[in-house]
């Protein structure tokens, strides 16, 4: 019971350090729909195009390190080895900039064929000058995983929560003020890198000490890391075309309008998987530490509540972004509503990634990376063969039902092998009443929606009474003890503080 305490506890604190790192991702659709504005349709379809580019090589060139700090760090502490825990951080750190500093390279050299692939000769120049920002992103995430497999979560705060946003909104701001233009839009997003990759460079150094971190990157190889994060790493690069495919399908189909549109509505739609990926790498070490001690109830127990409270709170953000859809997206201008059918399409998907997200994480901290290589495969291959049979039929609608199909397959396939394997689900039927309230919240907005004319007030009164509808929902159908239990401590500080 002690144990499970802690674990509520840490959760609870590093989640909400983890949401306070959202609210501030959320100053990267301003940063969106600015570019949109200033730059034109053309320019931010290409932009996106190229962040595509970068993001899936980033995480092809972390080698799979980001799962590695994660699994031998917490475990290796938990146990006092730790030697060993610097030896994989180490490890880590070095594969991570040796790969992702080939992958660069390469970028630079092969722009020209991926310009002439879509059509688009600006990427010849632009892309090179991204091409840095494998390196840099590569980094930024493999030291950002190191801290938080030390179970600390305020650096990813500082870093992706406060840093990232903030610096991407500046630079794009500052490139605008130069000229425009998508070989600005360029220099800017590299510039933004290279600053986030020193924050996080300085938060690791922070949290570990940089004597401490200065050993590390020359002590000897961890035994086991690469056998263990190469087939993640594998798995990390086609769980990144998995997620990015509709994006260079549509690229390749569609053309940059379009792919404008579609990105506005994957990257609102995003927000609702948001809950799952905060609390991935608060997961993850729980279920190494506890893995590696053999304590396969901790496993459970964690892995239930934080299901419960991912779900709890994408609920009602599918809810809303669905329902103010067409608001949301002519944010961006008007050519931007056609984009209303994938957006619904992609928010059934991302909700899907935030109920049952988190359960691969016990079959890849349990050293299953290569089943894990395996179900990556096969889910981008679908991803891609479907997209490929859709996109020039149905349009952007083609790709998001592509997404829906191979990232439902894959999160249904994951959590029923780690049921057969680890004797481990997620499922209760406390689960059920967030489900349940957000039903109730669907109504709520729906209806107002309907009736309410003014378009300000509408949106307004849409989220507040989702939001009010939401609450009452769950308060009525009961709180869980974990949740009861927290609400308490915090009714009891505050009235400390108020005495």
């Amino acid at each position: 019971m002690e144990q499970k305490a802690r674990d509520a506890t840490h959760a609870a604190r590093s989640g909400v350090l983890q949401l306070l790192s959202a609210v501030g991702q959320g100053l990267t659709p301003v940063t969106h729909i600015l570019i949109a504005r200033l730059f034109g349709t053309a320019t931010f379809g290409a932009y996106q195009a190229s962040v595509a580019v970068v993001d899936v090589l980033a995480r092809a060139g972390s080698a799979g390190g980001v799962g590695g700090e994660h699994r031998f760090i917490a475990a290796h502490r938990a146990a006092g080895e730790e030697a060993l825990a610097q030896r994989a951080l180490g490890t880590g750190i070095r594969l991570a900039f040796a790969v992702s500093g080939i992958i660069a390279l390469a970028l630079g050299l092969l722009a020209p064929v991926l310009s002439r692939l879509w059509h688009e000769p600006s990427l010849a120049a632009t892309l090179p000058i991204m091409a840095p920002a494998v390196l840099l992103s590569a980094s930024t995430l493999v030291l950002l995983a190191a801290t938080l497999g030390a179970k600390v979560a305020r650096i990813n705060l500082y870093v992706r929560g406060i840093g990232e946003p903030l610096l991407l909104l500046l630079t794009a701001v500052a490139a605008w003020r130069f000229g425009g233009g998508l070989r600005n839009l360029a220099v800017a997003h590299v510039t933004a890198s290279g600053l986030i990759t020193a924050l996080a460079l300085a938060g690791c150094a922070r949290v570990f000490g940089s004597a401490y971190l200065r050993a590390a990157v020359t002590a000897p190889r961890h035994p086991g890391f690469l056998r263990f994060v190469l087939p993640l790493g594998a798995s990390d690069l086609m769980s990144a075309i998995l997620q990015r495919a509709d994006t260079f399908i549509l690229a390749t189909f569609a053309g940059f309008d379009a792919l404008a549109v579609y990105s506005a509505s994957e990257f609102f739609t995003r927000v609702i998987a948001n809950p799952r990926y905060l609390f991935d790498h608060i997961v993850a070490p729980v279920i190494a530490e506890a893995l590696h001690l053999k304590d396969r109830a901790r496993v459970r127990y964690n892995l239930a509540l934080v299901t419960r409270w991912v779900i709890t709170a994408s609920a009602p953000i599918a809810v809303t972004i669905i329902v103010l859809r067409a608001e949301i997206l002519g944010l961006y201008g008007g050519a931007f509503v056609t984009g209303t059918k994938a957006l619904v399409v992609l928010a059934l998907g991302h909700f899907v990634t935030a109920c049952l997200g988190l359960t691969p994480y016990v079959l890849v901290m349990a050293g299953r990376s290569r089943l894990l290589l395996v179900n990556t495969v096969a889910a981008a291959v679908l991803n891609v063969a479907l997209g490929v049979a859709l996109v020039p039929r149905l349009g952007i609608l083609g790709a998001a039902i592509a997404v829906l199909a191979s990232v439902t397959c894959f999160q249904v396939a994951l959590t029923v092998q780690t049921w057969l394997l680890e004797r481990v689900h997620p499922f209760t039927f406390r689960l059920l009443k967030p489900l349940a309230a957000a039903l109730v919240a669907l109504a709520a907005e729906t209806a107002l929606h309907l009736f309410v004319r003014d378009r300000a007030a509408r949106v307004a009164l849409v989220i507040a009474g989702g939001a009010v509808a939401y609450a009452a929902a769950l308060l009525a159908l009961g709180l869980g003890p974990e949740e009861r239990q927290l609400v308490g401590r915090l009714v009891a500080r505050l009235r400390g503080r108020g005495r």
